[in-house]
């Protein structure tokens, strides 16, 4: 069997097979995320104990003081059309910037039909009407577009990001996931389903898209790559928190019915345990897509990082990446 050194090209039966090689675990894994949003959107939107549950909670919002819905509504006020086409121009640009092209392109890519998909699918999928209600409660709200966009701009900075800085962008897109995903309830503008069921969605397409990369042979090993365990626990230790005083406040309903039985009762719980969820939840979607770029360098082929050195080093063994 002929060797094959580095540089050298293959014949195009075997470098396609090589390529679907190369596609087939992140396709895979865009495949399972996007089986997760289809889970959530079943259970929570297409069966009647999910719509009861969801809208006990959402009506809840009314319940809060306006000074409280403000407040969310604030913190959500940066999220625009301007903001997320900044965005985009920006994650262009650092691509370009890194001399990565196709990253950039591609990392911008991934924010547009991310978003595009989520207002789509809000505007097409069906809610059918197993609990009476005003309109706005029964009109289809899933998946949240405000969650995409946070959801979508964290995915495309960590998609153009130089590998040593990805851990940060893990931590601030985290945060900001939790403070939209919580706040668009706290607001009563969506449901604990739309933001995880978008974190999911963002996080499909963007490893189709990393698919992409591996099929064009831009995904290499990175030696600076990896995200240390620490700042992963820090996340989960968080999220896992937020749900043990979320999943507490429930339990006190079950353990003293009594709390429910006052005009709203049952809201005041559901609504105040529910933003908890959303905000434990929805960060932990963007935690595995990190995980699929863990030990890995983009927009580069690993021919080229061999002529520069192991592993995206040069002779001397400093890192290269940019």
């Amino acid at each position: 069997m002929p060797s094959v050194t580095a540089g050298a090209t293959l014949e195009p039966a075997t470098e396609r097979r090589a390529a679907i090689a190369r596609a087939t675990p992140y396709a895979l894994a865009g495949a399972a995320l996007l089986v997760a949003f289809i889970a959530v959107y079943v259970v929570a939107v297409l069966t009647e104990t999910g719509q009861r549950i969801e809208n006990t909670a959402l009506l809840g919002a009314a319940i809060r003081s306006e000074a409280e819905r403000g407040q969310s509504a604030e913190a959500l006020s940066p999220v625009s059309l301007a903001t997320f086409a900044f965005a985009v121009v920006l994650v262009t640009t650092v691509g370009f910037a890194r001399r990565r092209e196709a990253l950039g392109l591609l990392a911008a890519a991934v924010m547009v039909i991310a978003v595009i998909a989520a207002e789509v699918l809000k505007d097409v999928l069906p809610r059918p009407a197993h609990i009476d209600g005003p309109i706005w409660l029964l009109r289809n709200s899933f998946p949240s577009g405000t969650v995409a966009v946070v959801a979508a701009m964290s995915v495309g900075a960590m998609l153009v990001s130089p590998d040593r800085l990805r851990w940060a962008l893990l931590v601030i897109g985290s945060a900001a996931l939790a403070i939209a995903a919580q706040s668009t309830q706290i607001a009563g503008w969506h449901r604990l389903s739309d933001a995880v069921g978008s974190g999911l969605l963002v996080a499909s397409v963007g490893a189709f898209g990393l698919a992409v990369l591996a099929a064009a042979n831009l995904v290499a090993t990175s030696a600076v790559g990896r995200i240390t365990w620490r700042v992963y626990a820090a996340i989960l230790i968080g999220a896992g928190l937020l749900l043990a005083v979320g999943t507490l406040l429930l339990l006190l309903l079950v353990v003293f019915p009594l709390l429910s039985s006052p005009e709203g009762g049952r809201r005041v719980f559901f609504q105040t345990a529910f933003p908890l969820f959303a905000a434990a939840l929805t960060p932990l979607t963007l935690v595995l897509f990190a995980r699929l770029l863990e030990g890995r360098t983009l927009g580069r082929r690993p021919t080229a990082q061999r002529e520069e050195g192991p592993e995206g080093t040069d002779e001397t063994g400093s890192s290269t990446d940019v």
